[in-house]
């Protein structure tokens, strides 16, 4: 309680007033253990500090929660946060594109990298939407795999039918409609009880979730189906003022850290998912490998609903070049799912890569 009142006198006397360049304010709503905060910001902080700069840190939503980070980086309450795209599809339409896409993904790096490259250098719309916003974007990390987690053993397609399911937006609704399995609307907080009082079957999430949620104590399957990625994120989004006031040696600081924050949190994500995956048996959870007959109607789902999701971006999102854009981002996925296949997803070839291909083509004036 302490913590947060000293967070909101803070907030009460940076809002319009223009800090020291050489002040910031980070606010992320992630918990401490969350891999932005321990696997990206750490360094990121570290990196900061020992250049001049005088870090103020909140972390666990002390400062702004998850959808009050965008106002509040716009009117410069913080300076640097990070944002789930999705809690604002009025402002960032674009956006919902990109997380339409999350099934299309083969892995996280791909994930991340691609969404990355669109938005920082294929989608002016995307840029100019953070711009309308007062804030800047500069960069993504990627959820691990989603997976089936479930009370029951669920080895096959036709036994997703009928199945009370958590889905994590609008495009896992969608499969779930298409194996039969009936979507409930309910928090990630509520995955546990749901499980344990039967009211949820299934709850559609990343490994990991065992551990952060305790669900190995109510669900003793999971199924390893590759449900794609949650990935329109902005991991770091600037303050545009406070940007503008940086030097040009401060912004290429900033900007030269950006690929080492984004894959050291998405590997992050996925070594968190390998520890818990190497307990299940000591949970007594049973780890079921999905068979091919469950990658193959998964596949012609993803082929199927790639016209929903060109509708609903033109419809629903007011994209007129829906078409092109999914062209765009299928390019990216191919090429990204290469360079993680060439490269073997090893932390520092990914990080050279990402500065070659995105970072790096960005212009000096980036954010002016």
């Amino acid at each position: 309680m302490k913590f947060r009142t000293i967070a909101a006198a803070i907030a009460l006397c940076t809002a319009g007033t223009v800090a020291q360049a050489t002040d910031v304010t980070i606010s992320l709503w992630t918990g401490p253990k969350h891999p932005v905060n321990v696997g990206g910001y750490t360094d990121f902080r570290k990196l900061l500090s020992e250049n001049g700069f005088e870090v103020q840190y909140f972390e666990g939503g002390a400062l702004l929660g998850a959808k009050p980070s965008l106002p509040g980086v716009g009117d410069g309450i913080a300076h640097i946060t990070g944002l789930a795209m999705t809690y604002f599809p009025a402002e960032f339409p674009n956006a919902q594109l990109v997380a339409d896409m999350g099934l299309s993904t083969p892995d996280n790096l791909t994930a991340m990298a691609v969404a990355t490259e669109y938005n920082l250098l294929h989608c002016p719309e995307c840029l100019a939407e953070y711009e309308a916003q007062n804030v800047l974007y500069l960069g993504t990390y990627s959820t691990a795999p989603y997976s089936i987690i479930s009370s029951q053993p669920i080895r096959s397609t036709a036994d997703l039918k009928g199945k009370k399911m958590r889905v994590p937006g609008s495009l896992w609704s969608r499969w779930a409609q298409s194996v039969g399995g009936i979507e409930v609307n309910v928090p990630s907080s509520e995955m546990f009880e749901g499980l344990d009082k039967g009211a949820l079957d299934i709850a559609i999430q990343a490994p990991g979730a065992f551990r952060s949620y305790q669900l190995w104590d109510v669900a003793k399957y999971i199924t390893m189906l590759n449900l794609g990625t949650y990935h329109s994120l902005s991991e770091t989004t600037i303050n545009r003022d406070w940007w503008a006031d940086l030097t040009p040696e401060q912004r290429k600081l900033i900007i030269g850290d950006m690929a080492r924050l984004d894959v050291d949190t998405t590997i992050l994500y996925t070594k968190t998912d390998e520890e818990v995956l190497a307990e299940l048996e000591s949970h007594g959870v049973e780890r079921i490998e999905a068979s091919d007959e469950m990658k193959a109607a998964k596949a012609e789902f993803v082929k199927m609903d790639e016209s929903v999701i060109i509708e609903n971006a033109k419809t629903a999102y007011g994209i007129p070049d829906a078409e092109a854009k999914v062209a765009k981002l299928n390019e990216l996925i191919a090429k990204w799912g290469k360079i993680v296949e060439e490269t073997g997803g090893e932390r520092e070839a990914m990080i050279a890569k990402m500065n070659e291909e995105i970072f790096d083509k960005l212009p000096d004036d980036y954010g002016l």
